[in-house]
């Protein structure tokens, strides 16, 4: 099933977008109790494949860095944080931290100690170290120490 962005609402029914026939079952399904098997480690013989849930929120590229805040980036953190409470085999790495204070300071203590608990048991790993992600804009090294400092 393919989504498309169209006019800041994810829609799956914009033609223009779409890459399956409706009326045709999706070429994959999902387990019915949504729950995969993540505990077995590399098998002989078959491909390995990390999947690594992660942000790469933009902070001011396309809309105002408050736009992104409040239409992409907020119920994110709501989101991850209580997912991975509710489980322990869930991981999550945040990677702009300009964001991530803004969600901290509108948090009560209790969401920012569930918070505390999932870094602490390595759910949240926070990476970069920089206010947002740098990418193939910084053309050197110097560029991507610079941002982080």
């Amino acid at each position: 099933w393919q989504w498309a962005w169209n006019e800041r609402k994810l829609t799956q029914n914009n033609p223009k977008y779409w890459r399956h026939d409706p009326s045709k079952e999706p070429p994959y399904r999902p387990p019915k109790d949504w729950v995969y098997n993540t505990s077995s480690g590399p098998m002989e013989g078959k491909i390995n494949v990390h999947l690594v849930p992660h942000t790469h929120d933009d902070t001011g590229w396309q809309v105002t860095v408050d736009q992104y805040f409040f239409t992409n980036v907020y119920y994110i953190l709501d989101n991850v944080v209580r997912r991975l409470h509710e489980d322990p085999n869930r991981r999550f790495m945040y990677v702009e931290t300009g964001f991530f204070k803004r969600w901290w300071d509108q948090q009560p203590e209790s969401i920012k100690n569930m918070t505390r608990r999932v870094v602490q048991g390595g759910q949240l790993e926070f990476i970069n170290g920089g206010w947002c992600m740098h990418d193939e804009a910084s053309p050197y090294y110097v560029e991507m120490v610079d941002q982080t400092t």
